[in-house]
């Protein structure tokens, strides 16, 4: 249910009438921090919403910002009077404090002052909540195609590895010294990162006429939008649109065909287990470089297009039970009935934004016929990662500078992250098209 300006003031004066009590509440209440005001991380330091604790020590479901209005959140905190002096448009607060002081005849105090910070804060924390909420959007695949990987490099970090040493145990006999080898050096280049952000402005009039907390769809829309443009860049390297690995200082493709590796299969449009197995023995002929022994890897992802999505169930995800197949070779009279071999043996992945990446003509530039053909198979977390320099970081701003209190704005909000997507080893990831 909607949190009406006596919600908010009964909590404010369950926090001893504390400004800064208040915001922490509130904001624990949103899933930012815990009760103490520490903010929820990740292990990679991303931040993350959780559910609050409750009192008794309970996990409770934590609170949605459109349960908040900004206007009866003010009203609350500020009381109607102050709220009405201080964010009505036009109001000459923001553009001189002194004047409202004057006018009010020194009713505005210190604790005045001080609530009008914590007002700040909790709008503020409602903007982020947003923004967080948008970010980990579940229908982005970025973090399964590309997981962070911190770097403190820009550009040309050097990712260290020693070639393997290869089939070269011997028998020793006694008394012989046993045989000695040397580790090669090899590596892989980091292109150069790039910091995407986005900002929002909160002005009087929004925070005036907001009634039914609408005023939260720019910091949603920041969100998605600074997501979606690394989902793109992760998607567009992953597919094959970009192509950032650079081994031992050449660059290569990250799919080819009988070359320096073998991951590009054509003709293998996803119909049968068959094609399956098809990907699964290219898997198993990937060789090192240095040594030409196999390359071991355990494919357990499949990414496919939605026209592909109940195919990919009925051989590879939970609807492959009894299913009828039949090759060019079969009789019609003589079909095989059993269960897919490969039955819930991958995870199966969709976006339509990687139909987009593939069809768009500064992508792949696949007809739309053909592009729902495509379809990937790879280890998870192997074949690329996001190096990633900071992750989200969510900043704001209150109104300090002349050209912010000009235009009215009560609260700026940034959002930003700085990383770019890279090949690490292409031999752990298969591309399929018709």
């Amino acid at each position: 249910m909607p949190i009406n300006a006596t919600n908010v003031r009964r909590l404010f004066e369950s926090c001893a009438s504390d400004p800064i009590k208040a915001v922490v509440g509130i904001q624990h209440m949103l899933g930012l921090c815990d009760r103490n005001g520490n903010r929820y991380r990740d292990s990679f330091g991303r931040p993350v919403l959780r559910d609050p604790i409750s009192d008794t020590g309970r996990q409770v479901q934590r609170i949605r910002p459109q349960e908040f209005s900004l206007a009866e959140t003010g009203r609350g905190l500020l009381g109607h009077s102050l709220f009405e002096q201080v964010y009505t448009p036009g109001s000459t607060w923001l553009a001189n404090n002194r004047s409202l002081l004057e006018a009010s005849a020194g009713a505005v105090s210190a604790s005045a002052f001080a609530n009008i910070n914590a007002f700040t804060g909790t709008v503020a924390g409602l903007m982020e909540v947003n923004i967080l909420e948008a970010w980990q959007n579940p229908q982005f695949i970025a973090d399964v195609l590309c997981p962070s990987e911190s770097t403190r490099m820009f550009e040309g970090r050097k990712t260290i590895g020693v070639t393997r040493i290869g089939d070269q145990a011997e028998e020793r006999l006694p008394g012989m010294p046993t045989k000695r080898v040397q580790f090669g050096e090899r590596w892989i280049t980091q292109p150069r990162t790039v910091e995407n952000s986005l900002a929002a402005e909160v002005n009087q009039e929004t925070i005036f006429l907001d009634l039914t907390g609408q005023a939260y769809g720019e910091a949603n829309d920041l969100g998605t939008w600074l997501r979606y443009r690394k989902e793109i860049r992760c998607i567009d390297a992953f597919i094959g649109v970009t192509n950032t690995y650079v081994y031992n200082g050449n660059n290569y493709a990250t799919y080819i065909a009988n070359g320096f590796y073998d991951n590009d299969v054509s003709n293998n449009e996803l119909l049968h287990y068959t094609n399956v197995q098809t990907t699964l023995m290219k898997f198993r002929d990937m060789t090192d470089p240095a040594t030409g022994t196999r390359v071991l890897t355990n494919p357990n992802t499949i990414l496919v297009q939605l026209g592909k999505m109940a195919t990919a169930r009925a051989i590879v995800g939970d609807l492959a039970s009894g299913t009828r197949y039949q090759d060019a070779s079969t009789a019609a009279g003589n079909v095989t009935y059993s269960e897919s071999p490969y039955k819930n043996k991958f995870e199966i992945l969709e976006s339509p934004l990687v139909y987009e990446r593939i069809t768009a003509a500064n992508g792949l530039n696949v007809s739309p016929a053909d592009a729902e053909k495509y379809w990937w198979m790879f280890e998870k977390g192997k074949p690329l990662c996001y190096a990633e320099n900071w992750p989200l970081r969510v900043q704001q701003a209150a109104p300090g500078q002349m050209d912010m209190i000009d235009r009215g704005v009560v609260l700026y909000v940034k959002a930003d992250e700085r990383g770019v997507p890279m090949v690490k080893e292409p031999r752990k990831a298969v591309r399929n098209k018709p």
